[in-house]
């Protein structure tokens, strides 16, 4: 994993939690959750095209840039993410849509992580 650019993997980390996020609203509809943190169509694309955004400009802006944005962008989603993880295991706590509304939020702390190492020679 060593070859593979920090780029690349935060990349596919917001590409994850893109997939993972939409999955936790599309499960909690089916179940018919009605006590939990569900987004309306328009929210819910918003929230997917920004998470789009951000795993593009992972790969388009500078080390810096790119670093500083995965930080700031995955401590935001993270704590949004853990919020609707908690609702939801208040709400419905043996539900199948928890797995994926914490998964989502596991991937935005790996995002910080990864952020974080990243080290100042690697591009």
């Amino acid at each position: 994993m060593e070859g593979l650019s920090y780029r690349l993997r935060l990349a596919a980390l917001w590409i994850m939690n893109m997939i993972a996020f939409f999955a936790y609203r599309t499960i909690a509809i089916s179940e018919g959750a009605t006590e939990v943190s569900l987004l309306s169509n328009t929210e819910l694309a918003t929230i997917l095209v920004l998470l789009m955004v951000f795993a593009l400009l992972t790969l388009l802006l500078g080390r810096k840039n790119s670093r500083s944005m995965n930080i700031i962008a995955g401590v935001v989603f993270a704590i949004g993410e853990l919020a609707i993880f908690v609702d939801g295991i208040v709400g419905y706590p043996s539900a199948p849509f928890n797995v994926m509304s914490g998964a989502a939020a596991v991937v935005m702390v790996a995002v910080v992580w990864l952020a974080r190492k990243w080290p100042k020679a690697q591009s």
